[in-house]
């Protein structure tokens, strides 16, 4: 009983060719891949030091409003004393 070969050779080097192209392209898009997340992850660090510069401008404005604040304070309670003192 002979069985009958379901390829022959030249579909079987075809078929082998047909996939290491395939696997050129894999390896073309995988690299592709991996340089876009590099990028993203180099654009996340700058977002990321972004967010701590806006968080330490925030705070500084707030503790500036907060120094004016007791400034404004300080002076009432030494003008009420001057005017406590005069009477």
């Amino acid at each position: 009983m002979e069985q009958e070969q379901w390829y022959t050779n030249k579909d079987l080097f075809e078929m082998v060719q047909g996939l290491t192209q395939e696997m050129g392209t894999l390896k073309t898009e995988l690299s592709e891949t991996r340089d876009s997340i590099k990028k993203y992850n180099g654009l996340r660090e700058q977002l990321n030091l972004c967010q701590q510069d806006l968080s330490a401008i925030k705070a500084e404005k707030r503790g500036g409003k907060e120094m004016w604040g007791y400034i404004v304070g300080a002076l009432g309670i030494i003008l009420a004393l001057i005017s406590y003192a005069t009477k």
